[in-house]
């Protein structure tokens, strides 16, 4: 098998028809492209422009941007929970490729996390306007960019069964992540949640974790599931995990660099 077939194959033929249609979903160009304007405009273009320029505040955009992610992870949750009100069990369930209604429905709200992980790269452009480099961390960009092609493999190969765990915990964590952001952006208000940053990222740690743990059952002979995808995204979360561990060590070892942190969250 050829080079040409063999991407054929892989990333047409074994994918779900169901999405073939669907915007991002028939070819990885758009993607790519949008993958790499975002790079550009992170470390060539953005920092350029911004150069001799004031750092733009942008708070009101900010708190909408916060309050519209709150919702839109709030809803994605919802969805999967009306179809897998179990999603989170520690437990093989093979994913329904048919076209009923539960299963299209699982199958859309993955579909909308993929959307949404495209939104997200909105938050490191605003780290350019504002001129917070020292935000643009590899963990940052690394995380934004493996969590969109993760999100998007989910959806055109296994949008339904115990693969919504992932989208699912992750989408409710962030619901608890964009609140306190939002929060904290409003007098009166931030000092008495700042304290919680750290435990927000604890709970992004604690998430990787669980989620291991799913990929392993995944990996039992008796659960009926591709055995490669699996041992890609356990990789995959154990390097968020480091990172996120690492971020975790230097952010909050020194009060200094606590009170600071807290100060330049988004």
């Amino acid at each position: 098998m050829g080079l040409t077939e063999t991407y054929n194959y892989y990333y047409h033929e074994v994918a779900d028809p169901r999405v073939k249609n669907w915007p991002l979903m028939g070819d990885p160009w758009p993607t790519l492209l949008i993958i790499a304007s975002y790079l550009y405009f992170v470390f060539q273009y953005g920092p350029q422009f911004m150069k001799n320029r004031p750092a733009y505040e942008l708070k009101t955009f900010i708190q909408f941007y916060n309050l519209f992610q709150v919702f839109a992870n709030a809803y994605i949750v919802s969805e999967f929970l009306a179809v897998y009100p179990d999603a989170t069990a520690l437990r093989c369930v093979t994913s329904d490729p048919s076209w009923n209604p539960d299963a299209v429905r699982a199958l859309k709200a993955c579909y909308c996390v993929t959307l949404l992980k495209i939104v997200d790269l909105i938050e490191t452009g605003l780290f350019v306007l504002r001129k917070k480099k020292n935000q643009i961390s590899f963990l940052h960009v690394y995380h934004h960019i493996s969590t969109l092609h993760f999100s998007l493999a989910l959806t055109r190969y296994y949008g339904g069964g115990m693969a919504v765990l992932y989208p699912a915990l992750n989408c409710a964590v962030h619901v608890t992540m964009y609140s306190y952001y939002f929060l904290s952006s409003i007098e009166g208000i931030k000092e008495v949640v700042h304290p919680i940053k750290r435990y927000i990222t604890m709970i992004q740690m604690v998430q990787f974790i669980f989620m291991m743990l799913h990929t392993l059952v995944s990996l039992k002979p008796s659960c009926n599931f591709p055995k490669l995808p699996p041992c890609l995204l356990f990789g995959n979360l154990l390097f968020n995990f480091y990172l996120f561990y690492n971020f975790y060590k230097k952010a909050y070892s020194d009060p200094k660099k606590t009170k600071k942190g807290l100060r330049d969250s988004i």
